[in-house]
């Protein structure tokens, strides 16, 4: 081996960055590595907590920062390559993540050149799953999700990559859920509660996320926080290969990271995600929802007549669709049947066109949708001339609607099924309302006045069936479309 391979590996075994630069490049081949002093701090925090300097550490960041590579995928291979007996658990809000984070760090393991680096670490040949690899000297990587089973499981090192997906922050019982699964399973796994490590990396999704429920249950936790934009003048000192003291510096209302994301394209982002979720997930600085969900002076307007002249034009290429969310009962105080009329575009703007609301026995209530399915084609004719997609949510009432109209108009019917409570749904396509995505007729039809208050007054109105077709159209063209070039121009 050359003298210069030699340097290498030596710089690679005791250099915990130099280490995350070279695992970069082994599981984002072709992408181009942008290095900057947040990586230096996030290591230098990292080196502390294997050295015994501190046993508990949260970091929160942005996503896309690197979070993920340095210590889900960096971190427990470069533990196991100094302790190939080392015992780690690794947990992710969902297995699809959790996997692939596993997948990344078994790749690296497996490469030449770590093996090169860290020649007395091996896997176990009858031991080499995704989720679940062990050494040759009995240490090994764990990965689950939040609340999977850990029975029979310990590690000397926990590590919680997002454990709680940003759509589920708003539901109280997913993030109780999360805390409490924490508490009464993932921290009993530990071996040694005195000396054994925990790691926390998150970007902030609420104010009692485990990060805000770590730092008021556990003192023992310190905290690295990285806004994308500085707050206040930040100084950061770390430690370089040397041991010399190096000292970072950001002033208030600077960027993370400039050459990644400078700040009008983090402009560009807050317009997008909007502003409860900016301050939350990328500055980190999480607010409990104040009032209503939707604010007032977020709701935008369009003029039908400027719509179809575009439409007429070909400027534009728009598709008809309608949302229905039906009650399960008639009876006066109970929720009403409504359908949302919209159009949705190619550069997936919405606008709300028409809002029926209605209190139907079953057979009316078919009758109505079949209706309004034709009367909307005929209409908007200028828009899309075609039968409507048509959402239908996929319980109560809705599941008989959903079956008489496929009877009709087959693969035009697409049902959904929620996952998530109606504040959470809501609150996750919040932003394409505030961001102007979803806009209102300018002309204040007959349906705006109640549609306005019950959208204002949410979750706290008497009524909420308004809202929840509105939260189901815009979940599923926030999430479920896809290829919109086939649009035809009218």
């Amino acid at each position: 081996m050359s003298d210069e391979r030699k340097v290498l590996h030596a710089v690679l075994r005791s250099d915990f960055k130099s280490f995350c630069l070279k695992v970069f490049q082994e599981v984002s081949p072709g992408t181009k590595y942008l290095d900057n002093w947040h990586i230096d701090v996030i290591c230098d925090r990292i080196e502390c907590l294997r050295n015994g300097g501190q046993n508990r550490l949260i970091i929160n960041l942005p996503p896309r920062y690197m979070k993920s590579i340095i210590c889900s995928v960096a971190l427990p291979a470069f533990l196991l390559g100094h302790k190939p007996q080392e015992r780690i658990l690794c947990v992710s809000y969902a297995d699809e993540l959790a996997l692939k984070l596993a997948l990344d760090c078994r790749k690296v393991m497996e490469s030449g050149w770590y093996r090169a680096v860290f020649p007395h670490t091996r896997l176990l040949n009858a031991k080499r799953g995704v989720a679940d690899f062990l050494t040759t000297s009995g240490g090994g990587r764990f990965s689950t999700s939040v609340g999977g089973a850990l029975t029979g499981r310990g590690g000397n090192w926990l590590i919680l990559d997002d454990p709680l997906k940003p759509s589920d922050a708003m539901s109280d019982v997913l993030r109780e859920k999360t805390n409490e699964w924490y508490g009464s399973t993932l921290y009993s796994r530990l071996d040694d509660k005195t000396n054994g490590k925990i790691l926390v990396i998150m970007q902030r999704v609420h104010p009692r996320d485990l990060t805000g429920f770590l730092l008021e249950t556990d003192a023992s936790f310190s905290s690295l926080v990285l806004p994308i934009i500085a707050k206040e003048r930040e100084q950061w000192y770390v430690k370089n290969p040397l041991g010399e003291e190096i000292v970072f510096e950001r002033n208030a209302g600077d960027p993370l990271h400039s050459a990644r994301e400078d700040l009008e394209q983090i402009k560009r982002t807050k317009e997008s995600v909007g502003s409860w979720i900016f301050a939350t997930q990328y500055q980190q600085s999480p607010q409990e929802p104040d009032g209503g969900v939707i604010k007032k002076d977020w709701l935008k307007f369009f003029n039908m007549a400027d719509l179809m002249e575009r439409a007429r034009t070909g400027q534009r290429k728009f598709c008809l669709a309608q949302s229905w969310d039906t009650a399960s009962k008639i009876g006066e105080g109970n929720d009403y049947s409504v359908c949302i009329t919209y159009l949705w575009d190619c550069e997936k703007r919405i606008y709300v066109l028409n809002v029926y609301r209605e209190r139907l026995e079953f057979p009316a209530l078919v009758r109505k949708a079949k209706e309004l399915a034709t009367q909307s084609r005929q209409t908007y004719a200028c828009f899309y001339p075609f039968i409507p997609d048509i959402l239908v949510e996929d319980m109560n009432s809705g599941v008989g609607l959903a079956q008489e109209l496929k009877s009709l108009w087959g693969g035009k019917i697409k049902t959904i099924r929620p996952i998530q409570d109606k504040q959470t749904r809501l609150k996750a396509a919040s932003h394409l309302l505030e961001n102007g995505n979803c806009r209102f007729p300018d002309d204040n039809p007959p349906w705006w006045p109640a549609f306005e208050r019950e959208l204002l007054l949410f979750p706290n109105a008497k009524y909420d069936d308004q809202c929840d077709a509105l939260s189901q159209l815009l979940a599923y063209e926030m999430t479920e479309r896809k290829d919109l070039s086939w649009l035809p121009y009218i």
